[in-house]
């Protein structure tokens, strides 16, 4: 586990620091992608999920869904591309669980993808994580002391 201002980030997944995401790759091209804990600390509260529908095909770079926050509406964009495979029900219906285990139940949507080795590599793990979040964080001013 890697922490960043409080932040957890599990080293068995791949991150997007600009779209605030993360991605599992599972077994036969699926890829689960859901919030990260710093992305969910910046949210506060989510109030609704609205997700693409089952079998909408994505670019990597666009939204997968929205989320409702207290203020405003944000786009969740996926930097892998592919298709909608399964929609996490539970963020729908209590989308509170995105902030409080955004790296278990709180995942988002999974997408079916024949994205290679290569796309992977564009995307931060390990060693590459820490400073880019460091980063991301020092220009949002994060101060908070934990995170979700």
């Amino acid at each position: 586990m890697i922490v960043v201002r409080g932040c957890e980030f599990p080293q068995d997944r791949f991150y997007h620091a600009d779209y605030n995401v993360w991605v599992w790759r599972g077994d036969h091209g699926l890829v689960t992608l859901g919030a990260t804990s710093y992305g969910a600390a910046l949210a506060v509260e989510f109030f609704a999920f609205t997700p693409k529908p089952v079998g909408t095909r994505l670019e990597a770079g666009r939204a997968v869904g929205v989320l409702e926050l207290s203020k405003t509406v944000v786009s969740v964009r996926t930097p892998v591309a592919g298709t909608v495979a399964e929609v996490n029900a539970l963020a729908v219906a209590q989308p509170a669980i995105i902030s409080t285990d955004p790296y278990g139940a709180g995942w988002l949507v999974r997408l079916s993808t024949t994205a290679h080795d290569e796309v992977f590599r564009h995307l931060l793990s390990g060693e590459a994580l820490a400073p880019a979040f460091e980063a991301e964080m020092a220009l949002e001013n994060f101060i908070r002391p934990g995170c979700p």
